[in-house]
């Protein structure tokens, strides 16, 4: 009699064992990684379900507000085995047609609803397994444009003020640049300013406009009127020998730790192709921050006693043994004096670089406010740290030929945002008048404290 008992316990004990095996299934967990506060047009909504058991059979992602429901989402998961779906993990994103929904704006009260093939001891389905609040603002913000005038050569820069409510981040769209607008300058917070410039690989038919964004992530456009002027730029021929190659790679790749793989043109194509992309991928980066005050507002001094022996986004072809081998465009002027000359700096600054740079060697590059920079390349040395304020004319090395440098020279780029742009404007006095300053003096300025505290 106690034998079958205990015989009858185990098989009790061993189905229990299956049957928890089988269908029993631990209430699914919800983690909500993409649900904002604020939610727009635009704004997908993000959770993930999982469900460790059979799997999951059934999601439902609801919006309700005094007594509406509106169905955002649902995903039925079918039987794939006898135990169920064997879906256990699973990634909601949806972005809700909130207009096709006829929502109105306001605050909503989400409630994500998980079904599953498993077993629970309370109904996991009669309550949801997730809800939250958010709120909906469908309206994009009001842009405002206030200046009128926008007249830009190719490779130049302009300067737009507009007014932008409720947003949390505007500037200016022209082809695939973006140009951020800064706000303080103004004694009114909603005016922003910002200098765009139309980059020297873009055409007259090129379209600048304002663009904001608020917290939902709704945006608004505003096209700047613009006129713009055609130039060409030069086209120059660069023939390259041996013996530059013999000396000039070796040192760059010493230098930048690059392997020396190949033959010596082989590798001297990859210092022209790669690492110039490299350059500029870094200085992009080392320009995304900027003062948010000018620490300009005159000419920009051009370097002392130097001839100019390149103009800016010349159009140059490589020729080697008689053979054209590469094309670039040159991003700068190249200005030269007698060997080992002061560099001096074009405007007061920041600096934010002072180190090698690959392709422009031993560099000091300067942050000016505005999103303004100066780049000063191929330095023998250097007289400056990061970090360092520095005045107009200060001395920040000397004139060398390190990186990709034939002679004793300065490259000197002027840059918006990491883009290059024409230096010949920040020469001219005159130019600054007419397109930045009488802009600039039209509107109230925020208090010189307030400047100075941001």
């Amino acid at each position: 009699m106690r034998r079958a008992f205990v015989g009858i316990l185990l098989v009790v004990v061993v189905g229990l064992g299956v049957a928890t095996w089988v269908q029993w299934d631990p209430l699914p967990l919800v983690e909500p990684h993409g649900v904002p506060g604020v939610v727009g047009h635009a704004t997908p909504l993000r959770l993930t379900v999982r469900s460790p058991g059979p799997g999951l059979s059934m999601l439902r992602l609801v919006a309700r507000r005094n007594g509406q429901t509106w169905a955002l989402f649902e995903q039925f998961f079918a039987r794939t085995s006898w135990r169920g779906s064997g879906v256990q993990v699973f990634d909601v994103e949806v972005t809700p047609d909130w207009a096709a929904l006829a929502i109105p704006e306001g605050e909503l009260h989400l409630e994500l609803w998980v079904s599953t093939y498993g077993w629970h001891i309370r109904g996991h389905d009669r309550a949801p397994a997730w809800e939250g609040g958010v709120r909906l603002d469908t309206t994009p913000p009001h842009v405002e444009l206030l200046t009128t005038q926008h007249n830009v050569r190719l490779g130049g820069v302009e300067l737009a003020i507009w007014r932008a409510a409720d947003a949390v981040e505007s500037g200016v769209e022209v082809g695939g640049y973006y140009f951020p607008g800064v706000a303080g300058y103004f004694a009114d917070p909603q005016l922003l300013l910002g200098l765009f410039a139309i980059p020297q690989d873009l055409d007259t038919m090129a379209q600048p406009r304002v663009v904001a964004t608020d917290a939902a992530g709704n945006r608004s456009e505003r096209n700047i009127p613009v006129r713009i002027q055609a130039r060409r730029f030069a086209e120059r021929v660069l023939t390259i020998d041996d013996k530059f190659l013999a000396r000039k790679v070796p040192e760059i790749e010493a230098a930048n730790q690059l392997p020396a793989q190949g033959s010596l043109l082989d590798r001297y194509l990859r210092i022209n192709r790669e690492l110039r992309r490299e350059n500029e991928a870094r200085i992009r980066e080392m320009t995304r921050a900027s003062d948010p005050k000018p620490l300009w507002l005159a000419s920009f001094h051009r370097q002392s006693n130097s001839a100019p022996l390149s103009s800016f986004a010349d159009r140059r072809t490589y020729v080697y043994r008689g053979e054209e081998v590469d094309r670039q465009v040159h991003l700068g002027f190249d200005l030269a004096s007698i060997a080992a000359s002061p560099v001096e700096a074009a405007q007061a600054g920041r600096v934010v670089f002072a180190g090698n740079l690959g392709i422009y060697g031993n560099t000091v590059v300067l942050d000016h406010g505005l999103g303004l920079f100066t780049l000063y390349g191929h330095l023998r040395s250097l007289d400056v740290a990061v970090g360092q304020r520095v005045e107009r004319g200060e001395k920040l090395g000397l004139t060398g030929e390190t990186g990709l440098a034939a002679g004793d020279h300065l490259h000197f780029s002027v840059m918006l945002w990491g883009v290059h742009v024409d230096p010949v404007e920040w020469w001219d006095g005159d130019w600054i008048r007419k397109h930045l300053l009488a802009k600039l003096e039209a509107f109230p300025r925020a208090s010189a404290a307030a400047n100075d505290n941001r």
